[in-house]
């Protein structure tokens, strides 16, 4: 059982203690250079999704396409043209390397900074 003395010092030091650092302009304030800090790791997110959303809409359009490549696959996959069906897949996977490797050159366009502090690792 706490003591009503301690008690209160330690809720007095959690309710009226220094502001955390991420609080200092308030909430809901962000500045500058915390959103330049996080533009790195965004990147990295966009980087890992762009691949999967392309993935990912083909396989919508496998359940309930009415145009597009998964649509292109299911179709020509069920009358047994093989090679267009490939072609699909393969023009998929192209589009994919393509916009991974466009959203690269967006982040080292926007992102100069970057390459130069962690090209020595």
């Amino acid at each position: 059982m706490l003591n009503s003395s301690a008690y209160r010092a330690a809720s007095s030091g959690v309710r009226f203690g220094p502001r955390p650092p991420t609080m200092i302009g308030g909430p809901g304030t962000c500045t500058g250079l915390g959103r330049a800090a996080a533009l790195p790791q965004i990147f990295v997110g966009l980087k890992v999704a762009m691949p999967l959303a392309a993935i990912g809409a083909v396989i919508g359009e496998f359940q309930a396409g009415e145009g597009g490549l998964g649509y292109q696959i299911v179709q020509y996959s069920g009358v047994a043209d093989s090679p267009t069906a490939w072609a699909a897949i393969i023009l998929v996977g192209a589009m994919s390397i393509v916009l991974y490797f466009a959203l690269v050159l967006v982040e080292r366009l926007a992102l100069p900074w970057v390459r130069a502090t962690t090209s020595a690792r």
